[in-house]
């Protein structure tokens, strides 16, 4: 089976047809927020964070890596990108499986602030949830592109937000993030203690600091340029995956050319792909799908 993005390239991007359909699951990753300790003004703390955001694996000049978002579960989320990526708050306490060394304090509540969104204009992102009936998931809200400012959040932490002895500890499944077009985002996210258990009746730890990390909505080239007779272009691809650019002078071609291969790791990421030899006036490229 063949999943094909087709692109037409001469001295400038002339457009983007993406022909891909998924129906495969989407990314269920992990990313964990703590504290670098439980010193009461401690700033939280995405634990894992460096595997997932935007400066992972050496940042935008090498293969940062990406929360891949498949496109269209039937049923569920029709037209959509999504992925089942779970973000939790570490335990503090043998009751819930800890104590990690990384948890943030008792009394602490984290919660998630959805602070910023870049990407396609016109774009925006929702988080669903698919506990009280997952059969119709509740959107819990939206965030458009170009939001600078977001506030809302939802809660990591299950214990009580009024108890200063209560574990920090949670890990809800369930809660589904969605974006309304293929291409690449950038999403701010922040770390808050909403509880009141800490000095003067204010948080026990403070916020972290705003992370950035990538959402790759279905299989797209972006960033795409041609200088000289080089054309280079960045595509976000998920984990285990393997794919061959092509290119042809004849969009209709069944022989087209293989240019380079690209082997996919553990991790979905983002990879730079290159035509050293763009010399024809009009030329289409493609993303070619591999068995791994």
């Amino acid at each position: 089976m063949k999943s094909r993005l087709l692109c037409q390239g001469s001295a400038l991007l002339l457009c983007c047809l993406s022909q891909l359909v998924w129906t495969a699951d989407a990314q269920h990753a992990h990313i964990y927020a703590g504290a670098t300790n439980q010193t009461p003004g401690t700033p939280l703390w995405f634990v894992n964070g460096d595997l997932w955001d935007t400066n992972s694996y050496g940042g935008y000049a090498q293969s940062p890596a990406c929360i891949f978002l498949e496109r269209n579960i039937p049923d569920f989320y029709p037209g959509l990108y999504q992925s089942a990526t779970t973000f939790s708050a570490l335990p503090a306490t043998i009751f819930t499986g800890g104590p990690s060394p990384n948890a943030a304090a008792l009394g602490t509540y984290v919660e998630l602030r959805f602070v910023s969104l870049q990407g396609p204009p016109g774009g925006a992102l929702a988080v669903w949830d698919e506990n009280i009936n997952p059969l119709q998931p509740t959107a819990m809200f939206t965030l458009p592109v170009g939001a600078a400012n977001g506030t809302n959040r939802f809660n990591l932490s299950e214990g009580n937000p009024f108890d200063p002895e209560s574990d920090p500890y949670g890990h809800i499944h369930g809660r589904r993030i969605t974006v309304t077009k293929p291409g690449l985002y950038t999403l701010g996210l922040q770390l808050v203690d909403t509880a009141n258990n800490g000095g003067n009746g204010g948080p026990v730890q403070l916020p972290s600091p705003i992370t950035y990390f990538y959402l790759q909505a279905g299989l797209t080239l972006s960033n795409f340029s041609k200088s000289n007779n080089i054309v280079t272009a960045r595509f976000g691809l998920p984990s285990f995956t393997d794919y061959a650019l092509e290119t042809s002078t004849n969009a209709a071609a069944t022989n087209w050319t293989t240019i380079s291969t690209i082997t996919g790791t553990s991790h979905s990421e983002l990879r730079w792909v290159t035509d050293p030899s763009a010399t024809a006036p009009t030329r289409f490229y493609r993303l070619r799908k591999t068995t791994q």
